[in-house]
């Protein structure tokens, strides 16, 4: 073999030496990168569980949390409330608030109070009150003493698309008009005594009291879902017409001010109600129904009104706007400046920035008062 020959060789030999080389590191190279990329993928599949699992982990302890302290889907308490009730349209009842009303019947139940008591004049500086419930097969085994209807309770009513409970009705005549032409030209689904149709037992009488006739007319709470069943009036609720509200996560109060006492007047002819403000379960109390009634939440409306007599009557009716206007919200031992309104058909309480205010978790007390015939709160 020749020098040259041989010099060639080696060349050939040290060429495929050098890329066999080349090859071994780009494999080694690509094997190294590959299994760096199944390294962090595995590192980023890892966090992202661990971090599911925490998340998770908090979701439970705070649902844990919410059972604990009784919060759930309660449109108007953000209370617990029966997943069978989801859907379905509220209840509103009227019960009357007289000196020989008190104590209502079911007012204060333990388990079953109204989700909001609202209270406002009928005639002659009388109160009444409007009882609405978010579940409507979760009443109080009697509800009462129910009484007549009014054109602003049943108006109040259908902002909330709610079933209307009343025994009787005001009537037309003259210039006023009568709940009994409210109930026919608004097709609200009310429940009367006087044209009752069910042949299930819902409304009677409550004989324990030394009252007059009119202060004894109850309720049986346990049988309305078979009344409304019986009546075919439509369960789901619209819920464009039907008026929630949004929560706190957590107990909260809205200001500094102080609110420990609220005195109302509805209007100047009205008995007075008294709230007081407890720390130990904060709460408001009034012990003027009689009872030791408690309420989360405290909200005034004040309202234009309206004083209508009726031909050969002997006391003016008292008529609502419902157009809106000023009130306060308290709870938590501390008080804000709200507006209030009808929007789109449904009760929208707004702050003074104009955002719509949350509400604590819990029921509430609404006074719905005269602000140009001299309704007045005072608030310590």
């Amino acid at each position: 073999m020749n020098g040259t020959k041989k010099k060639t060789i080696i060349a050939a030999i040290l060429a495929l030496s050098v890329a066999l080389s080349a090859g071994a590191y780009e494999y080694v190279k690509n094997e190294y990168v590959k299994k760096q990329a199944e390294e962090e993928a595995a590192l980023l599949a890892q966090q992202e569980a661990e971090k599911l699992a925490a998340e998770q982990e908090a979701a439970r302890q705070a649902e844990e949390e919410r059972e604990k302290k009784g919060y759930g889907d309660n449109p108007l308490t953000g209370l617990v409330i029966a997943d069978s009730a989801l859907g379905k349209r509220p209840v509103a009842i009227m019960v009357e608030n007289s000196e020989s009303a008190r104590p209502q019947w079911g007012m204060d139940d333990e388990n079953y109070s109204p989700d909001i008591i609202m209270e406002g004049e009928v005639e002659s500086g009388i109160t009444r009150t409007l009882w609405i419930y978010a579940d409507y097969a979760a009443l109080p085994e009697q509800i009462g003493p129910v009484r007549s209807a009014r054109p602003p309770y049943i108006r109040f009513s259908e902002l909330f698309d709610a079933f209307y409970i009343h025994w009787g009705q005001s009537e037309t005549l003259g210039s006023y008009i009568g709940a009994d032409d409210v109930l026919v030209e608004d097709g609200v689904d009310n429940i009367n005594q006087l044209d009752y149709k069910s042949s299930v037992e819902f409304f009677t009488r409550s004989n324990e009291r030394n009252v007059g006739l009119e202060h004894t007319g109850v309720i049986l709470g346990k049988n309305l879902p078979q009344v409304i069943e019986d009546y075919g009036y439509r369960t789901a609720v619209d819920k464009n017409k039907c008026t929630t509200f949004t929560f706190y996560d957590d107990e909260t109060r809205v200001s500094d001010t102080d609110c420990n006492e609220i005195i109302i007047d509805v209007s100047p002819r009205s008995w007075t109600k008294h709230w007081t403000y407890s720390e130990e379960d904060g709460l408001y109390h009034t012990d003027d129904f009689k009872n030791n009634l408690t309420r989360k939440n405290i909200i005034v409306m004040y309202d234009e009104t309206q004083y209508i007599t009726k031909p050969r009557a002997s006391f003016s009716y008292c008529n609502y706007a419902l157009g809106g206007g000023e009130g306060k919200y308290a709870t938590q031992g501390s008080v804000i400046d709200i507006s209030w309104n009808v929007e789109d058909g449904k009760l929208v309480f707004r702050d003074t920035d104009g955002q719509i205010i949350k509400l604590n978790h819990g029921k509430t007390y609404i006074a719905w008062i005269s602000a140009n015939n001299g309704g007045n709160i005072e608030i310590k």
